[in-house]
């Protein structure tokens, strides 16, 4: 992510294409990450710092983040695995779709 970063930032067009770039790349590795937890947290514990930072990030950048994150959230403590899945993919999906992704 760094490298595309100093790549755009040399780039000498006007309009503001470069940062869109940047957040769409950016929201993607977000989507990706919550996504992966999803579909794992039937398996393994998914609340890692860097899965911690994704959902700040949806919680601070995506409309209704502060919703979908709780639910997300209340989705990894159900206690049968199979629901658990379930209910954290329904919600990830949420969350890809009011990113507009």
């Amino acid at each position: 992510m760094v490298e595309r970063k100093d790549q755009l930032r040399n780039v000498a067009f006007g309009g503001n294409w470069s940062e869109e770039i940047l957040i769409v790349g950016e929201l993607r590795q977000v989507l990706a990450l919550v996504e992966t937890a999803a579909a794992d947290c039937a398996d393994r514990d998914v609340e890692t710092e860097e899965f911690l930072a994704a959902m700040l990030y949806v919680r601070k950048n995506i409309e209704k983040g502060p919703m979908l994150t709780g639910a997300f959230f209340k989705a990894l403590r159900i206690e049968n695995q199979s629901l658990r899945r379930a209910e954290a993919l329904r919600v990830a999906k949420m969350i890809r779709g009011w990113a507009g992704l």
